[in-house]
């Protein structure tokens, strides 16, 4: 009995042998997976935040755009409607209001009916005007209405050099002291008509120029009628020239001897810009004067009687330009309209 208990107690010791060689850990002893345990949780943590990462931006991409709510949007400022368009003075302008005189701020004066120099058609006068005297010239301006008197004047007194402009009166007073051209017709129609300073100079051989100096002063022209009774170009002011024109418009319409005669020459005169630009409309009796600067005389003037619908009137335009007749249209133009406006067409 007693070998049977040794018996056991050794196989019980033969059998803690093999325990120890199947690998229990005693419990001091690290584990190798416990010593890596922290790189594994930061490896995890890290992925961790790329996947949440990776889900934000998904979540970014996934959500819509939220668009700004139309009722709740501040409202853009309404455009202000456009201002309506004055209406234009000329369509208000009373052509039968009183006749008044007045001069602008730019000098130039006017006699015609209240309010004339509120109009378009003045504006348009002053612009073309003060264009040429912003140019350097020098310019002198008369528009008369042979029955009202109304008119625009610009720089009436200043004598300028008129060319060939002043043959229209010296052939105004061969007629009107001879009964008519008589036998220098042919001469005096190329004298206007062509403006053959030629022609003109053989009527100054036959009639003289005392004659003419002292027929000027009896019509409006004292100022010049000194030089007029000498020179065949006498330097003459816009305003003494209107005047004779005005003479030679009486004489023409009088049925006076030569008087449609002469009418006739001036009906047809060549490189008129009042005739050029009127004659389509109405008849234009003128005579234009130009002559090349050389230092010493210049001149581009036209002047003459225009019968138009409007009522006739004298316009004379006389300026310092240089042989320059298309410079003159626009005024012409301006002043045309001008009259019809102030006397109501």
């Amino acid at each position: 009995m007693r070998r049977t208990v040794i018996l056991a107690s050794l196989l019980a010791a033969a059998c803690l042998l093999p325990l120890c060689a199947c690998g229990a850990t005693p419990q001091n002893t690290p584990d190798p997976q416990q010593q890596n345990a922290p790189e594994r949780v930061e490896v995890l943590d890290r992925a961790g935040e790329k996947d949440d990462e990776t889900q934000a931006e998904a979540e970014a991409e996934a959500e819509p755009t939220q668009e700004p709510d139309a009722e709740n949007a501040p409202e853009a400022e309404a455009e202000p409607e456009p201002e309506p368009e004055p209406e234009p003075a000329d369509a208000n302008f009373d052509a039968t209001a009183p006749v008044v005189t007045s001069t602008s701020e730019s000098g130039i004066s006017v006699t015609a009916p209240n309010a004339f120099l509120a109009t378009s058609a003045f504006a348009q006068v002053e612009d073309k005007i003060l264009a040429l005297v912003a140019s350097g010239y020098h310019v002198g301006v008369v528009m008369r209405d042979l029955t009202t008197g109304n008119q625009i004047t610009y720089n009436t007194d200043e004598r300028l050099y008129p060319a060939s402009s002043i043959k229209a009166p010296y052939c105004a007073m061969v007629c009107e002291t001879n009964g008519g051209p008589g036998a220098m017709a042919q001469t005096m129609e190329n004298c206007l008509v062509n403006s053959s300073n030629e022609d003109y100079e053989t009527l100054i051989n036959a009639y003289g120029m005392p004659a003419f100096g002292a027929w000027i002063a009896e019509h409006g022209a004292p100022d010049a009628s000194a030089d007029g009774s000498i020179w065949w170009y006498p330097e003459i002011s816009a305003g003494e020239l209107a005047a004779l024109w005005e003479e030679i418009y009486r004489y023409g319409t009088s049925g006076e001897a030569g008087g449609a005669e002469l009418a006739g020459y001036l009906a047809r005169t060549e490189s008129s810009p009042i005739g050029d630009t009127l004659r389509e409309t109405c008849e234009v009796w003128s005579k234009p004067g130009w002559f090349p600067d050389n230092g010493e005389l210049v001149a581009t003037n036209d002047a003459g009687v225009v019968f138009s619908e409007s009522g006739t009137y004298v316009m004379v335009i006389m300026t310092s330009m240089s042989s320059n007749l298309d410079g003159l249209v626009p005024l012409v133009e301006a002043l045309d309209n001008a009259h019809s406006v102030m006397c109501g067409a």
